[in-house]
């Protein structure tokens, strides 16, 4: 039933919009989607646990300090929002590098090294003492786990075809949104626990933190550095995926080597910087949510451990929502107007969280913000990564893409500071204006493109030769809109 419908949106789109139906010529459909089940099965549930982790591992502060961490470290003014934000100072610094090292390091290296390292730190930040002991370890921490999501997503992309991207990164987002969930419950459950020698808040950092530790190993034994040459593939599979290697080398060529042009190249196109101020805009939602929604909670007049309870649902909804935006996203080949729609829903979702007074009407406001909150941050990756052609130029569009968004979270701790506790007033009409603005440069991204699709496929109608050595510049690439 839903296949039928396909055509006419397809249909509703401009010619030159239009981009190539999924399948690979030579693969039987049949056969090519087994393939992809049993790619997602094995790739996304290894990827997503290391994604959960690492993202668990970085946003339980929040959970940790309604348990009692800047009572216990005797943090005072703003000093919490300082460790919340500091993290991603060296976060934001990495990541296009770890983005561009993935290739040349190899991905079960990186991956694997990456995640023992921020482990560690996690379980560290139990026996922190005091602000400096805790903003040093959370400096490390943003230095480690900067290579996890750019090299999760450069990893999707040599792995998918760029059609097929927005439902995987929906799944790897949802392993966010599980995490969440899972940090809700692990926190209500840790934080009980009180011992002579260790707080609730304590045992909550050594428990995540060795559940990291423990999962690098197997990751390192799991993740296979190409996919064709994946331990769960038999041979027949392995020569499938040769096949859309082959097929897809437009977008992606295994063979490809390091050159700085190709830096460059990402860093002179003006949609790399449209995309990095969108996801800073966009990205700050996500940390004001991620972080500080439990403390939101408890505003409203909740015990700490409802509060942590309370966040679980607001998670489940993120995780299925953007399932449902992944899937049209990828079905329809289009990715602005699902991310301007995400971003209404957290628009209206603020304003009701602001101007209501109904505890009731608030707590659904978290809703309405957790419908838009992942499908507005994946989409944009999406529409970034997908635009761009050959593997350096989009390692370092992306890499600088996520820079930019995740300085987000190096500010949010100031946007949202301890002052302005439990409502968080000024924080959520600054995030009002940075999604609305999200919005204008989503649709003024998507006009442009537009027009520059036209523009191409005019010249190709007037015979311009196919170069596919040039990638996106080729005037036969189109981009997504």
């Amino acid at each position: 039933m839903l296949e039928e419908k396909t055509p006419s949106l397809a249909s509703a789109l401009p010619v030159e919009d239009a981009v190539p139906e999924a399948g690979v010529v030579g693969l039987d459909p049949g056969d090519e989607s087994k393939l992809l089940r049993k790619m997602d099965m094995y790739v996304i549930s290894i990827l997503g646990v290391l994604y959960l982790l690492s993202f668990l591992d970085r946003s339980n502060i929040g959970n940790a300090n309604v348990a009692g961490l800047s009572t216990d470290l005797k943090l005072v003014g703003n000093q919490y929002g300082t460790c919340v934000s500091i993290v991603y100072a060296t976060y934001v610094t990495f990541e296009p590098v770890y983005a561009n090292l993935l290739k040349i390091v190899t991905p079960k290296i990186l991956l694997s090294l990456s995640t023992v390292c921020w482990g560690v730190l996690t379980i560290a930040t139990a026996f922190a003492k005091n602000y400096h002991g805790l903003l040093s370890i959370r400096i490390l921490l943003g230095t480690t786990e900067a290579g996890l999501f750019p090299c999760v997503n450069m990893y999707l992309l040599m792995t998918y075809r760029r059609e097929e991207i927005g439902r995987r990164l929906s799944y790897i987002y949802l392993c966010s949104a599980l995490s969440g969930a899972f940090g809700g419950l692990l926190a209500y459950g840790l934080t009980q626990i009180q011992t002579s020698a260790l707080t609730g808040w304590q045992l909550l950092y050594i428990v995540e933190g060795c559940v990291s530790v423990a999962w690098a190993p197997v990751a390192y034994v799991l993740i296979p550095n190409r996919i064709d040459e994946s331990w769960f593939f038999n041979a027949k599979e392995k020569a499938m995926c040769r096949v859309r290697y082959e097929a897809n080398k437009r977008f992606y060529n295994p063979e490809e080597t390091f050159q700085w042009r190709e830096v460059r190249r990402a860093l002179y196109d003006w949609k790399t910087w449209f995309h990095g101020v969108n996801q800073f805009c966009i990205d700050i939602t996500l940390y004001a949510f991620t972080t500080f929604m439990p403390t939101i909670i408890a505003g409203m007049g909740y015990k700490t451990y409802l509060a942590q309870l309370m966040t679980v649902p607001c998670y489940v909804v993120a995780a299925i929502s953007f399932m449902l935006f992944g899937y049209y996203s990828d079905k329809y080949r289009v990715r602005s107007p699902f991310i301007v729609l995400a971003l209404v829903f957290i628009v209206v979702g603020y304003i009701i969280l602001l101007t209501a007074k109904p505890v009731g009407a608030r707590y659904f406001a978290l809703y309405l913000v957790a419908v838009g909150l992942y499908p507005s941050t994946a989409l944009n990756l999406a529409w970034c990564s997908g635009n761009a052609s050959g593997h350096y130029k989009r390692a370092t569009a992306s890499g600088t893409m996520q820079l930019l968004g995740n300085c987000a979270g190096a500010a949010i701790g100031y946007i949202f500071n301890a002052q302005t506790s439990p409502r968080y007033f000024k924080g959520l009409w600054v995030a009002v204006g940075m999604t609305l603005l999200s919005i204008v440069l989503t649709i003024m991204q998507a006009m442009l493109i537009r027009r520059d699709n036209a523009r191409r496929a005019t010249l190709v109608a007037e015979g311009a030769e196919d170069l596919p050595e040039q990638g996106d510049d080729n005037v036969h690439w189109r981009y997504l809109i």
